[in-house]
């Protein structure tokens, strides 16, 4: 357990390889960019693991919507486990938040590519919460170099 709050990104490829991986940290805040939402969607389809996993993340990312009500998710829902899952309970529970405002990525960036997209969320997450380390969580070797190149 860290010593302050975190707020983790979630890239597609974590979620795809494991759905509850949503609900792994602990009291910590969980980001989603708009991006992870449009590839998760995009790879839903089919027989695979990879496509049952993007169903599943959808499925709790609706359930964790839906119990939230009609209150505003802009500042966050809270990261209730699904009573089905066995995971290690810590009495403790970070907010999930979603990308709800557009960030203009051409300006640093150039091509605007999922990962660059992805990246252009997390610098402004950075300047809305500069007080709280944003720390991603990625699969993908060469966005996590594009992460540390800029900072």
């Amino acid at each position: 357990m860290t010593q302050s709050k975190r707020i983790y990104v979630l890239d597609t490829n974590v979620l795809m390889h494991d759905p509850t991986a949503l609900f792994k940290f602990e009291e910590h805040d969980v980001f989603l960019p708009m991006m992870v939402l449009e590839e998760l969607d995009n790879n839903k389809k089919g027989q695979t693991e990879s496509a049952r996993n993007a169903r599943q993340v959808s499925r709790f990312l609706n359930e964790l919507v839906v119990a939230h009500g009609n209150r505003s998710i802009e500042g966050g829902v809270s990261l209730l486990r699904p009573n089905e899952l066995q995971l290690r309970d810590t009495g403790r529970l970070g907010r999930l938040l979603f990308q709800t405002k557009p960030t203009d990525i051409s300006k640093g960036f150039g091509t605007v590519l999922p990962d660059n997209q992805i990246l252009g969320s997390i610098l402004a997450l950075r300047v809305e919460n500069p007080a709280t380390p944003v720390v991603l969580v990625s699969k993908d070797i060469n966005l996590r170099i594009k992460a540390s190149i800029v900072g």
